[in-house]
């Protein structure tokens, strides 16, 4: 197949626990001799993104993930069509009362320095791993972890813990990361030791923040990858990702842009995949709860009707992006479209701002409240680390002032979330974030709190999601998360300006077995799957 393959994301429904059966195929747990040793074939990949840290204490990118689905294991990892089977985690039970997980760990797996797996790392790993960025939220509702013996883990909950085979928590050696129990994050992880399919193999004279090889183990449980090794090279422009990949250099490239969709249509041997993943990012604009004028919900959805949003996102990201609505991406099983969304309509928005009181008292095309005469004026704030915030704050600052708001921007550096905490001295700030496979883990991030950005406060989110917390049925998961999603939106502390697209690339000329993978989840990295690297293989070896 050549040229361009836009793939979207099926849906399933498919109970959690009847996947157990494709362990065999997502060659989950190892008892490996160590790196390969025959060498075999190299799959290069090109990252547009580098990992932030190997350290998985510290690290918050996506790029990072990918990398911890190579080396470690977690007791349930996700298969090829995003449902949890048993990894390490050979088989488990749930008491009566659903609060005590049971798990009997596989038997004869190593770290890849020989050392044996057992109860302990499971237990020294659940036990510190609430700090995570990317994992902390898994550890929601545990209370505790102990170890009858080397391969018994027992977990004990708070709650009725729906999303705990979710928790794809790559699983540490004990014994490595003991002597920085104090501050975890200080440890670099260079070698990043773990039960996984891969082993990190840094070059000698390859800098470390450019380059990462990933050799294949030997005996690993349920069969070894079909390459010899995984290779990584970080580019630092997606442009140059894509000559690579177009001349051979690369055989996959993650992280581009609309313009690949164009440069790259058509070179043959090059299938290109757009997908919307549940990790695919999603951009928003938050809203203040705490200033005077977005306490009011009517206020809030002013600024939605007056957003073009289809006009924004042709101008900030091309064809790579869609017009959002909910907090989900489209590519989660747990996306939910509202029925009757707050479209761009300007004549609305007036109408909403002059039914809180503003108008345009002195005709110089400028509302002010009419009860004490001032201009209205928004603090918009931006971070200059997202390229796509700048335009979008372009073509927001024109809506607004064709209704006769004043937009006071400012775009600063490092993290938004940072400079537009819970205090009151801004208005509205554009951000982004990534979610997960588990719609708790993403749900959570708009849980009420005196600490949250916005300082919106929802008596029915937090019971709803109380609720998706303590279920693992999946048909009642999508409808709960539908429902928190439903709440969000009518209530508008955020508003959802688009979903950003996964743009992938691989050499379909040079390489097979990728696509079961493909068409389950729509993508190929990114997927909280460990499936691609397992299954892919050159073509001329599948044809053999």
């Amino acid at each position: 197949m050549r040229g361009r393959s836009i793939i979207s994301r099926a849906r399933r429904a498919v109970p959690a626990l009847l996947c157990a059966a494709l362990l065999l195929l997502t060659g989950c747990g190892g008892s490996g001799k160590g790196p390969s040793a025959d060498g075999g074939a190299s799959f290069r990949v090109a990252l547009t993104e580098g990992p932030d840290s190997l350290n998985p204490f510290v690290a918050t990118n996506q790029t990072a993930e990918e990398f911890f689905l190579l080396a470690y294991d977690p007791l349930w990892r996700l298969d090829a069509a995003g449902d949890p089977s048993g990894c390490l985690a050979e088989d488990w039970s749930l008491s009566s009362d659903r609060l005590t997980w049971t798990v009997r760990l596989r038997q004869g797996v190593t770290f890849s320095d020989g050392t044996p797996l057992t109860s302990k790392d499971v237990r020294f790993t659940y036990e510190n791993m609430g700090s995570s960025h990317l994992y902390g939220d898994c550890m929601d509702g545990i209370t505790g972890v102990t170890c009858p013996d080397d391969r018994t883990v027992v977990i004990t909950t708070e709650r009725i813990k729906g999303d705990m085979l979710l928790c794809s928590v790559p699983i540490l050696p004990e014994k490595v990361w003991r002597g920085y129990e104090d501050d975890l994050g200080e440890f670099d992880n260079a070698e990043m030791i773990g039960t996984g399919p891969f082993v990190l193999s840094q070059e000698p004279n390859a800098p470390q923040e450019e380059r990462w090889n990933f050799l294949t183990r030997e005996d690993y449980f349920g069969g070894r990858a079909k390459i010899g090794q995984v290779q990584f090279t970080y580019y630092t422009t997606e442009s140059g990702a894509a000559r690579a990949i177009s001349s051979g250099e690369a055989d996959a490239a993650v992280g581009m842009t609309d313009v690949q969709l164009t440069t790259l249509e058509g070179v043959p041997g090059v299938q290109l995949i757009q997908a919307y993943l549940p990790s695919s990012q999603v951009w928003a604009l938050a809203f203040n709860t705490r200033s005077d004028l977005f306490q009011q919900t009517g206020a809030r959805q002013a600024v939605e009707y007056c957003t073009d949003r289809a006009r924004m996102l042709n101008m900030s990201s091309g064809q790579s992006s869609m017009v959002g609505t909910t907090w989900a991406s489209p590519g989660a099983d747990y996306f939910y479209q509202v029925p009757n969304p707050r479209d761009y309509n300007p004549s609305a928005a007036l109408g909403a701002l002059n039914s809180l009181g503003y108008a345009d008292m002195d005709n110089d095309g400028n509302l002010e409240f009419i009860g004490n005469e001032e201009e209205l004026v928004l603090r918009l704030y931006t971070s200059a680390e997202d390229d796509w915030s700048s335009t979008a704050a372009s073509v927001l600052s024109e809506d607004m002032q064709t209704l006769g708001i004043k937009i006071s921007w400012k775009s600063t550096e490092g993290s938004i979330e940072e400079v537009c905490g819970p205090k009151d001295d801004w208005d509205m700030c554009m951000l982004s974030w990534h979610n997960s496979v588990n719609a708790a883990t993403s749900a959570r991030r708009f849980c009420p709190s005196s600490k949250s950005l916005t300082g919106w406060d929802s008596e029915s989110y937090t019971q709803t999601y109380q609720q998706l917390c303590q279920t693992d049925d999946p048909e009642r998961i999508n409808v709960l998360a539908g429902q928190l999603q439903q709440i969000v939106y009518d209530d508008c502390p955020y508003l959802i300006l688009g979903y950003y697209s996964d743009i992938q690339a691989i050499r379909n000329d040079r390489w097979t077995g990728y696509d079961q993978v493909l068409a389950s989840s729509g993508g190929l990295f990114g997927i909280g799957s460990a499936e691609l690297y397992m299954s892919v293989e050159p073509v001329t070896a599948a044809e053999e």
